[in-house]
């Protein structure tokens, strides 16, 4: 489920950074003082690989260090991203690209292995450009794909962190094929005839921007299916194009209004539609929630599919599809520890905690709930059309979008305008830290936003909370104790700081040595009591708790 799961879900690591504006080889008062050195005649600096010139990328920082070094250290491949906000002169896109690879010597270090992908903002054109080494497999259709059906169409459409999440996916996928350099060309010829027969090919132009409008909610049947099996079966013959269903509606509000044109998928999540079809299931079942089943074995093609009873039927549930199934490296998939539904039913798959947040009830997103929220969004929409500075308004319209995990096109926009209606708000921080957990793992990020929410509300734990838990994310376990007792002075009963705090010493017992490696280990044993010791214990968590400490201590 390579392109299915990330455009459903939006949550792997995603590429970026922050930089400033500027003009390539132009004398431009406007030009930063930091950029003085950069010439196109060689790389201005050679251990970076991400240089946002245009500003584009600034909120997938984190997320694009880790992809990128991923894509060097397992693959050998160094791949470069470059934004800038208008082509010098004399140079079209293409040239540019070029230019780029050969001058900045894109790849010299790992034996001609180089790519560079090329962002051009005020045309919104994007160029692939691929090194001699890998010209076998990162073919001109493949190119092509990229640039015209996948990431151009994004850009153009404001929406570049779905499209660079998208390709991300496709450059790893196609970067196993690579291998060492000993690759199988008939493979690389079946990849490429999957990309055709979508509809691809190079420099083949976008049918459908995505997120297109979802049709009012009043147009159709509210019934939804009488199974979760009958829904999968549904909406999978709505993706082949069969139609289906009759009156039953598959979709949730909330994923009609991630998705847009649900019945239309992208074509890379139609790859592996036939597999869906022909693959055995089960249905994992706890009460209103449910889990199309392809096993805990890799390939992202098997990671699941969750839907759920909004009380008028089963339909496909994307707000936790997203938050839950996060694809890693592939071929590997992780599901999202937490209290959470549908996590229970999924203990056999491989788990992950980097979206294990300290959430309230109030900031979970419930399906019942989802024809509700959904005409909320609209109301607040309208309202601030009417008065585009409205504080209110953007704030609790920020929070519907972010416990919705809607995409980076309709909540990055809500979050700068909070901060520039509401920064003495602490909501305004704690959304947007969150956000940036959730969506794109921007923890370094985050760690920022959630300072400035406990500046403007120390007294509460959440705060606090969310500190330990970005800390711990970071590999900085003291800050992370240290944020935690602070959670626990304000809160006694405070499982969740206990536990995570038994993860701080177990880290740091792993580092130690001697009678510091005891002592952090005895720590680590008492926070697992103490986290036991509350009030009303989350007995899911001490489970977890419990086998992870066993594994490492």
């Amino acid at each position: 489920m390579r392109k299915a799961l990330t455009w459903l879900s939006m949550a792997v690591v995603i590429l970026g950074a922050a930089s400033a504006w500027t003009i390539l080889n132009r004398d431009d008062d406007r030009r930063p003082e930091g950029l003085a050195s950069f010439t196109l005649e060689a790389r201005p600096q050679n251990n970076r690989t991400l240089f946002d010139y245009a500003g584009v990328l600034r909120h997938y920082e984190e997320g694009a260090h880790r992809y990128l070094d991923r894509l060097a250290t397992r693959f050998h491949i160094e791949a470069l991203i470059v934004s800038i906000p208008a082509l010098p002169a004399g140079h079209t896109t293409a040239t540019l690209a070029v230019d780029l690879v050969n001058r900045w010597r894109i790849g010299a270090r790992q034996q001609g292995r180089g790519l560079l992908l090329l962002l051009v903002d005020d045309r919104k054109e994007v160029k692939l450009e691929v090194a001699y080494a890998l010209e076998g497999v990162f073919t001109d259709a493949f190119s092509g794909y990229v640039e015209d059906l996948q990431l151009g169409p994004y850009f153009r459409a404001g929406d570049v962190g779905t499209g660079l999440i998208a390709v991300m996916e496709m450059l790893e996928a196609r970067a196993q094929l690579a291998g060492e350099g000993d690759y199988d060309p008939d493979l690389i010829a079946a990849s490429d005839a999957g990309l055709l027969s979508g509809g691809a090919g190079a420099r083949r132009e976008l049918a459908r921007i995505p997120h297109e409008a979802a049709p009012a909610a009043g147009s159709r049947s509210d019934r939804g299916a009488s199974s979760p099996e009958e829904a999968w079966e549904i909406m999978l013959a709505k993706w082949a194009g069969e139609g289906g269903g009759g009156d039953v509606e598959v979709y949730t509000e909330m994923t009609r209004l991630a998705m847009g044109a649900v019945d239309r998928p992208p074509r890379q999540t139609l790859r592996w539609l036939e597999h869906w079809r022909d693959a055995d299931y089960q249905v994992l079942r706890d009460g209103d929630h449910a889990v199309i089943w392809f096993g805990a074995i890799d390939g992202w093609e098997n990671s699941p599919f969750l839907f759920c009873n909004t009380g008028n039927g089963w339909k496909f549930d994307v707000v936790w599809q997203r938050r839950l199934v996060v694809m890693a490296e592939s071929p590997k998939w992780e599901v999202m520890q937490g209290p959470f539904p549908y996590v229970a039913m999924m203990d056999r798959a491989t788990q992950s905690t980097g979206k294990d947040l300290p959430l309230s009830e109030d900031d979970l997103y419930r399906c019942p709930e989802d024809t509700a929220i959904a005409a909320r969004i609209a109301e607040l929409r309208a309202a601030l059309d009417r008065d585009p500075d409205d504080p209110a308004a953007a704030l609790a319209l920020l929070r519907l979008n972010v416990i919705t995990d809607q995409a980076p096109a309709l909540v990055r926009p809500l979050i700068e305008r909070a901060k520039a209606l509401a920064a003495g708000r602490a909501a305004t921080w704690k959304y947007a830290a969150i956000y940036n957990v959730n969506s794109v793992f921007q923890y370094r990020t985050a760690l920022a936003e959630i300072g400035r929410f406990i500046d403007l509300r120390p007294d509460d734990p959440f705060g606090h909370d969310m500190r330990g838990f970005l800390h711990y994310r970071l590999g900085e376990y003291r800050d992370s104790i240290d944020a935690l007792e602070r959670a626990v002075e304000l809160d006694p009963d405070d499982g969740y700081a206990f536990a995570l705090m038994a993860h701080d010493y177990t880290m740091l017992a792993r580092k130690a040595r001697g009678l510091d490696r005891d002592s952090y280990r005895k720590r680590a044993l008492e926070m697992q009591r103490r986290a036991a010791g509350v009030s009303e214990p989350d007995m899911q968590r001490l489970a977890w708790l419990e086998v992870w400490l066993g594994q490492r201590l």
